[in-house]
C-alpha cells in the first residue's frame, strides 16, 4: 500500500518551534515541509513519530521573539491528513 501524510496549519505557530520526524535528524521550521519525507510504500504496518521542539532561551534576539510568541499564542492548531491506496 502507498501512503501519504499532508499537514494543513490553521494558525500562525511559533516562530522558533520547529518539527523532527522520530529518527531523522532534519529539522523542519514548518509542519508543513514534513510531507516530502512522509509518503512511501508500507508492507506491514509502520509508526512515524512526529516530534515537536521549542529551544528557547538560546540567544537574546530569540528570547525577545519567544516571549512574544509565549504572549500571543495559546494554541497551535493544524490538520493532519493521512492517504492510503
Amino acid at each position: 500500500m502507498n501512503y501519504r501524510i499532508q499537514f494543513k496549519s490553521t494558525n500562525e505557530k511559533p516562530e522558533n518551534l520547529y518539527f523532527q520526524i522520530k529518527g531523522d535528524d532534519k529539522k523542519y521550521k514548518k509542519i508543513e515541509d514534513m510531507e516530502t519525507n512522509l509518503k512511501g510504500e508500507i508492507e506491514q504496518n509502520k509508526n512515524i513519530i512526529i516530534q515537536w521542539k521549542w529551544d528557547y532561551e538560546k540567544s537574546k534576539i530569540e528570547n525577545i521573539q519567544d516571549t512574544k510568541d509565549g504572549e500571543t499564542i495559546k494554541q497551535y492548531h493544524f490538520t493532519i491528513y493521512a492517504k492510503g491506496e
